[in-house]
């Protein structure tokens, strides 16, 4: 009988090695980095700078520390809004806002990854759909890279 060893970087559905909380949260900083400025062979549009900075927001929360602080400034700005705008402004609507400034206004790949780096935390306060978006890129982010 021929028994194949599993390689020891894949063991345990580790794919990219070990990469721990922060360690993927600065992999995907440099990443959006590097995707923003656009300047090689990795350059984001509007949509994919969203996208990338959601996920980097979804990393920052779960990797704590220095990494949380995008979520805490978003977290008080959203506050801010609730209570200071006019009336009852819930994170649901400051989301749906959000989602509707990165779909409908021409925005340079930079500004849309930060907004997408606080949607990762309007979403995951806001309740409802918004909130399983967050629990569902979170639980994919745990099965591919082990961290979330």
């Amino acid at each position: 009988m021929i028994t194949i060893a599993a390689t020891a970087g894949i063991q345990g559905g580790q794919i990219l090695g070990t990469l721990g909380a922060s360690g993927a949260a600065l992999a995907v900083t440099v990443i959006l980095v590097l995707g923003v400025k656009g300047k090689k062979k990795l350059k984001f549009d509007q949509m994919q700078a969203a996208i990338v900075g959601l996920i980097a927001g979804t990393l920052y929360a779960t990797a704590a520390s220095i990494w949380s602080t995008p979520g805490n400034v978003t977290a008080g700005l959203a506050q801010a809004i609730q209570g200071g705008v006019g009336g009852n402004v819930g994170m649901g609507a400051i989301a749906v806002c959000i989602v509707a400034i990165i779909y409908g206004a021409n925005l340079k790949p930079r500004t849309s990854a930060f907004l997408g780096i606080a949607a990762a935390s309007v979403f995951a306060a806001a309740g409802g759909l918004w909130a399983l978006v967050s629990t569902v890129l979170a639980s994919g982010l745990n099965q591919v890279l082990g961290v979330a």
